[in-house]
Formats: structure tokens, sequence, C-alpha cells
């Protein structure tokens, strides 16, 4: 056998003419070829080339190594097959091991890979995953694969159900047929309702089969369908079916394999309560269950299955008492998952439980008002969450002893524990905490060790000056290559930003907003050239931005509102091209938009200039940022129109952006603050792929609102209020369907609402109140919801819900606040046109009649004689009748 550790092949290794192993992997000769020379190692058995960082063809040669049992060309960097008969592979007639997973095959039909396979009268090992293999053929003349105990061909993209000839492999032990599309949409063909049947009594044959690993292959049935109770459950050790697009409730066969070891079924649909079907698996060691919509309580009975070292059932919709009971036998246990359900621990204060954990993850489970005191047994824990428990207490002391010997990841955030934080030892191997949305406070603790890489801290009551944090730990934290998130925000920290704060070495995310940070930016080069977000809005920072902010030519976030920031976009920003969020918002900036801001930045998500001094035209260069969702540019002072080239921002024209990357612009539970109907609104990071808003509101804009809008389909918010825009509100914008928010008040714009609007069936804020506009307010749908007439003030309405309900042929005249000099003269006048013209198409349809018809004109003038005189006997009558109530009153007095 012979090793190398690294360095360049020669062929002087040709001397060992006897050479039988030859073992290369795990080493890196950076893409160079895979030597063809090896083909000549006659006597060679065993041949590892894993992991060793080749590249380059599979040498057809090595058919010559008719005594090989081992060939593994596993993961390498660009390994591929330019053979496509692939007729070498079929010499190789002692072959028993056979791994080209990452092996390119794209370039070749794989049908011909099979057959050839399928002449080695001795395999029987096939690993030919993440291989880009599009197909395996359907059928195979003269099936041989006697011997074949595993065949792994997973992440592929073989996109038709599994052929007939798979299900014949009578000794098959091992079969991976994960991450696949397997009965996917794209092969109609094929499927029918058989489809799940077929399956199931295929896989039913392999009486052999021990693994069977189906995850993510969209098999698209209930689970109880698939039914494993021949021959299958006397073999089946382990069972892979997560992410298999599965349903229906957990089916009583499951507990009739009763070998099976390892059973995941998670992130499918599974729904219904846990049966005790579960709790007859008595050689169960991991059991996985994350992910679905499994409610009901957790059977007591679990704590029986005395060989669980794993159970996660996670992120499911479980609830009711976990007792001692439940786990009184699992002494094997060591991960224990149950977050996200409604689990309440009942458990003793005294509790010393059987088991020793590694793993615990019980958040938004309750534990009761103090802190669980059977932790301190657990002091192997290696990966600890308890968030959101319910725990008001302070942490005990024997607890900050405990994290020191093994723990890495702990997560304690969303409860109400309260007390300081004591100082650190540098020698502990936590790498993540997280003690954020809690009640501690003091002074921010020491440093949490040179391992460290995550330190969420915010949403507390910390004190005092940053500055000291750093400097003290300054040393420990500038070398500290791991340190990739600090985030202190929602505190009581104040000072300035020290210096010695771009000097962090690795930081990538560093978010100290929300505090009362007072003083100017650092102007320092900075060594965190890995920054990616940085985030210090809401302190009381000015100043303006430093041109050294150009050396992070990674920053995707640069939020900088709610502070007291002054002078101008500075140019030198335009070097930060990977910008995606640039929130300047709420500050005292001035001058113009750079028209590099189009150009440059062309990566923009999100642009909020909201609540400066700029102004000017806004540039039309905007409307280049092709992934701009958010543009908030309100209460500044821009002039001009509104670019009619707005209308050309595509990442507005859809619902939702696939293409953006929000989980790589966040990284963590963020979020941003947006502001929509004059209120901010905070938007996850899950949710901020479908926000479209354009905010241009409180401005000094002038001209027509473009109808060119109306191709922005997918905004969600317009405000264009407070401006002195003209002309008509287009009807086009009836087709913006997504529109919740549409505000036009306080403009001159003229005519009426577009009835086209009623076809906005999701708006809830709509205002157009002291404008010019007139007619008749658009009825059905949601404006039957707007029962405020305010929205409408200020302009010449009628309709639902002013008192005005358009009898009149028009609207009442409200008074309007003045926006300059307005004439309404050439209206008035058309109205009085309007009027004559009616009185007189009136007044001669009447008498033109009684002119022409004779017998008309009679009847008429005898109506109108004896009409008079009725009248004229009804007055004398009733002026009698006064005249002498008068008398009368008057004799009694």
């Amino acid at each position: 056998m012979f090793y190398l550790q690294g360095g360049e092949i020669s062929p002087t290794l040709l001397a060992l003419q006897h050479l039988n192993s030859l073992d290369l992997s795990g080493n890196d000769f950076r893409g160079t070829n895979v030597p063809s020379f090896i083909s000549h190692f006659k006597e060679l058995k065993y041949l590892n080339l894993a992991r060793a960082g080749f590249g380059g063809p599979v040498p057809s040669s090595f058919g010559n190594l008719s005594s090989l049992q081992t060939l593994d060309l596993s993961y390498n960097y660009g390994v591929y097959v330019d053979d496509p008969t692939h007729q070498w592979l079929s010499h190789l007639t002692s072959l028993q091991h056979l791994d080209f997973s990452r092996v390119n095959f794209s370039s070749y039909s794989s049908n011909s890979l099979f057959l050839a396979l399928n002449k080695l009268p001795s395999i029987n090992e096939i690993r030919l995953s993440r291989c880009q293999l599009k197909s395996i053929p359907p059928s195979i003349p003269h099936l041989n694969f006697s011997s074949l105990l595993v065949l792994d061909l997973s992440f592929n993209s073989i996109n038709f159900p599994v052929p007939p000839w798979v299900f014949n492999l009578k000794s098959l032990e091992y079969l991976d047929l994960s991450n696949n599309i397997f009965g996917s949409s794209t092969t109609a063909d094929y499927l029918s309702s058989d489809f799940s049947t077929d399956m199931a009594k295929g896989i039913g044959n392999l009486c052999n089969l021990k693994t069977l690993d189906l995850s993510n292959s969209n098999m698209g049935m209930r689970l109880a369908e698939l039914n494993f109770t021949g021959c299958l459950k006397d073999t089946l050790t382990h069972l892979h079916l997560s992410d298999a697009n599965l349903d229906g409730d957990i089916p009583d066969w499951i507990g009739y394999i009763k070998h099976l070891k390892v059973l995941d079924l998670s992130e499918n649909s599974l729904s219904g309560s846990l049966t005790s079907s579960i709790v007859r698996l008595s050689l169960l060691e991991v059991l996985n269950l994350f992910s679905n919509k499994l409610n009901g309580t957790l059977p007591v009975e679990i704590g029986k299955l005395t060989e669980l070292a794993s159970l996660d059932l996670g992120e499911n919709q479980m609830r009711g008492a976990i007792t001692e009971a439940h786990f009184s036998n699992l002494q094997k246990l060591n991960v224990l998952h149950m977050q996200s359900n409604s689990f309440v621990f009942n458990v003793s204060s005294n509790w010393i439980p059987p088991f020793l954990l590694q793993e615990l993850r019980i958040r938004s489970c309750s534990v009761g008002s103090e802190f669980p005191t059977w932790l301190k047994t657990q002091h192997k824990l290696n990966v600890l969450d308890i968030s959101d428990t319910g725990i008001s207490s302070t942490v005990p002391d024997w607890f900050w002893n405990l994290i020191t010997v093994n723990l890495a990841e702990m997560y304690m955030s969303e409860n109400q524990i309260e007390g300081m934080l004591p100082k650190f030892s540098t020698s502990m191997q936590l790498n993540t905490i997280d003690l954020s949305s809690n009640r501690f406070y003091g002074p921010l603790p020491g440093f949490l060790g040179s391992s460290i890489s995550y330190i969420n801290l915010s949403n507390n009551s910390f004190s005092g000056s940053i500055t000291q944090m750093i400097t003290e730990n300054f040393p420990a934290m500038s070398h500290n290559a791991y340190l990739k998130l600090l985030l202190l925000s929602m505190n009581k920290l104040n000072g300035t930003l020290p210096l010695s704060l771009c000097q962090i070495q690795g930081l990538q995310v560093l978010d100290i907003s929300k505090n009362n940070l007072s003083g100017e930016l650092p102007d320092c080069l900075w060594n965190s050239s890995a920054l990616w977000i940085l985030n210090l809005s809401n302190n009381k920072l000015t100043g303006a931005i430093p041109d050294s902010i150009s050396y992070l030519p990674q920053l995707a976030q640069l939020r900088l509102s709610h502070n007291k920031l002054s002078g101008e976009i500075p140019a030198i920003l335009k070097n930060c091209s990977q910008l995606e969020v640039l929130d300047l918002g709420y500050n005292n900036f001035a001058g113009s938009i750079p028209i590099w801001v189009g150009e440059s930045l062309s990566r923009l998500v999100v642009l909020i200039l909201r609540a400066n001094t700029f102004s000017d035209h806004i540039p039309q260069e905007i409307s280049q940022l092709k992934y701009l969702q958010i543009l908030d540019l309100s209460r500044n002072n821009f002039s001009g129109p509104i670019p009619v080239s707005f209308g050309n921002l595509s990442a507005m024209q859809s619902l939702f952006n696939s293409d953006l990357l929000w989980y790589g612009i966040l990284g963590v539970q963020d979020t941003i603050m947006v502001a929509s109907n004059g209120k901010e609104k905070e938007y996850s990071q899950l949710l901020l792929p479908y926000v479209k808003i354009m905010d241009l509101s409180n401005n000094v804009l002038t001209g027509d609102i473009p109808e060119e809008l109306a191709t922005l389909y997918g905004l969600q918010s317009l405000h264009l209020s407070g401006n002195q825009l003209e002309g008509e509100i287009p009807d086009k914008l009836g087709q913006l369907q997504q529109l919740e928010s549409l505000d036009l008040s306080r403009n001159k714009l003229l005519g009426s609402i577009p009835s086209t609007f009623s076809n906005l069936t999701s708006l809830s804020d709509f205002d157009v109140s002291y404008n010019d506009l007139s007619g008749r307010i658009p009825s059905g749908n949601q404006f039957n919801t707007f029962t405020d007439p305010s929205i409408y003030i200020g302009n010449h309405l009628c309709g639902f819900p002013l008192t005005d309900n358009c009898t009149k042929g028009g609207g009442p005249i409200q008074e309007k606040p003045s926006n300059g000099n307005e004439d309404d003269d050439g209206e008035m006048v058309w109205m009085y046109i309007g009027s004559l013209s009616g009185f007189a198409v009136g007044f001669w349809t009447i008498w033109g009649v009684l002119i022409l018809k004779k017998k008309w004109r009679y009847a008429y003038f005898r109506y109108t004689d004896t009409t008079c005189d009725n009248i004229h006997v009804w007055v004398v009558v009733n002026f009698a009748r006064m005249k002498r109530r008068k008398i009368t009153s008057k004799s009694n007095h």
C-alpha cells in the first residue's frame, strides 16, 4: 500500500511493479488530471483517488486493471466521463466496489453506463451520487447484478418513476434514490393512479433490503399507501422518507417493521397523533418527525424505547404535559428536539434524568418560571436551546459553570431572565450565544472565548460604553478569526464608536442599532473587509459618512437611519457595488441623488432616503435598478416630474422575485423598518421578497402621474400625496391588483376617480382628499368598506360615504386648503352652460307639444284654471280661519 500526503505524482511510481493498493485520497492536486499511468499497475486491486482535487477525464486505460476490486474517484474537483460507450468499465471483471460520486456524466446518456456495469460479474457496490444523471434505462435485458448489495443514485435529476429492474435486484441491501424528481409533474406520461401501488409492491419484493432512502423524491402520496408489510418488514433497519411529499396519518404498519433502527419522516405533511405503533419499535435508535403537522400528545409509552438515542419532534403542533415517565427508560438518549410545539414540562425540581444529552432543543415549550434545575446534571451538553420557554428567574451560578465544559451553542432568547452576566472564561468552547430579548442589565460581558462566532445580546438593558467593552477585549477580538456576528441592538449603550471597532477581523454583521451612541462614525481603514451588514440606525450619531466606508467592498447593508448625520451621499460610496440595502432615512442629509446610484449600485433592493432635505430632480437612472422593490424618497424637497421610466422597475412588476437572495442579504433573523401609510412597519426576511413599495410623498413634484406606473403589477403601496401633481388620475392604475395602500391626497388632480379603481380588491387604505376631483365615487368591492368621508374631503365628489348621493347631478363643494393659485372659473362656466342647456331642452319639450297639439293645449289650460281656483279658495278659507282664532284668543284674555 502506498500513501501520498501531497505534492506531484510522478510516473517513477511505476518502479513499484507489484503494487496492489494505492490510496491518494484526501490530498489536493489542484485540478490536475487523473494520472493515466496508473493503468500500468497490472496487480492493482485497490485504487482510492477520492477527495484528492483531481480533474479531467476518467482514463479509459483504467480498463486494463483487470485485477481491480475497488475503484473510488468520488468527490473531486472536476472529474468527468469522456467515453460515451463506457466499454472500458466492462473489462474490470474483478471490480466489486465502484464509487463515482460527483463524477460528471451529463454529456452522455447513462444507458450505456448501466449496460457496461451489468457485465461485471462480481460488482456488489455502485455509488453514482451527484453524477448529473438525467435518466437510467427503463429496462436492462438479461439483468445480472446478482450480487449487487449497494445502489446509490442519490442527488441526480432522474425524472421518471423507478424502473422495474431496480425492484428485481433480489440481493440488494442498500438503496438510495433520494433527491431525485421521481414522480414529478414533469413526467406526466408516467404518472397514474397506480404509481403508489407499483412503488410499494416493487419495494416489497426487495426481501434483503436493510436501508431504503427515498428522501426528497416528490412521491406525492399518503404514507399509508406504501404499506411495507411483506418480507420487507423482516429486514428493513433504516427507512428515510424525509421531504418526500407524503401526507396522511402515520399508519399502523410502521410498528410491524420489527428491526427498524432509524425512521426519518421529517419535512412532510403528516397529520394526526403519534400512534402507539411507533412504540412497538423496540430497536428504534433514531426517530425523526421534524416539521410535519402532527398534533395530539406524546404517548407516555415512548419511554419504553430503551435503544432510542435521538428523538426529534420539532416544529409540529403537538401539545400536552411532558412528565418524567416519558423518559423513564431512555438511558441512551443524547439528542432531544421538541422545539416549536406546545409541550409543557411537568417534572419535579429534584428530578434526575436517566440520560446525558448532547443536544437539547425545546424552544417555545413551557418549562415554568424557574430555571430548570434538571439541567444541572447535563454536563455533556453541546447544544442548548431553551428560548421562549417562560423562564423569568435569574440564571443560577451552577449553570455558568456548566457551560464552560462542552457547550458550543447556547440559545436563551425571548424569556424574562434577569440579572448580570459573569465574566466568561476565554478557554470555553462556546461559539454561539444568544441571550436576546431578556432583562439582562449591567455592563457588556467580558469576551466569550477565542472560538466565539455569534454573539446576540440585543433587546436587553445592557448599559455603559461600547468603547470600554471593545477596548478591554480588543486583543482577543481583533485576532478572533471566527467572530462573524456581533448583535447589540436595543440596549442602553452610550459613548462613541472606537477606532478599534474597525480592526475586528472576519466580522460580517455588526448591529448596534437602537442605543444611545453619539459622536461621528469612525473614519478608519476597516480591517473587516468581509463586513456585509452595518446597522447603526436609531442612535444619536452626527457628522458625515466617512470615505473609509469604501473599504468595505462586500457591504450589502448600510443602515444609518434615525440619527443626526449630515452632508451629501459621498461619491466614494459607489465602490460599495454589492449594496442591496441603503437606508439613510430620518437624518439631515442634503444635496441631490447622484446619477451613479442607479448605475453603480446595481444590486440595490431597498433605497430609503425618507425625511432628509434632499432636493433637485429624481434621476431617471434609478429605473435601472432592476432589483429595486422598496423605494422611499418621501419628506424631502425633490422637484420636477416623476420619471416616466419608473415603469421599468422590473422587480416591482412581479409578485415574487425568486432571484433575490434575501437570506443572503440578511443572514440572520433580521427585519427592515419600512414606512407605509404614515406608519413604520417591520418586515421579516421571509416577507421581504413580497414587499413592493413606492413612496414619493411630501415633496414638490409636479406634472402628471405617469400612466407607466400601471405596469408595476406587484406594487402594494403607492404614496404620492403632498406634492403638486396635476392632470387626471390614470385609469390604468386600476390594473394594480396588489395595491393595498394608495394615497394621492393634497395635490392638484382633476377629473374623476377612475371607475377601474373598483377592481382594486386588495385596497385597504385609500385617500384622495384635497384635490380638484369631481363626479361620482366608485362603488362596489373595497369602496363599499371606505366609510370615512374625510378621505374624499376637499373635492367635488358625491356618493357613498358622503351625504350627497349624486341625486342632484353633482356633489358638494368642500373647502380645500390652498396649494397655490387655483382658478375654478372654467369649471363653473361649464356648469352654468350645462344648466342653461338643460332648462332650454325642458322648456321647449313642454311648450312645443302644447303649441302643436290643440286638444292637449285646451286640456292643459283648463287644468291650470281649475288648479288656480282651488288654490284661491284654499287661501281665502284658511286666512278667515286664522283670523277667527286670533279674535277668540284676544277675547279670552
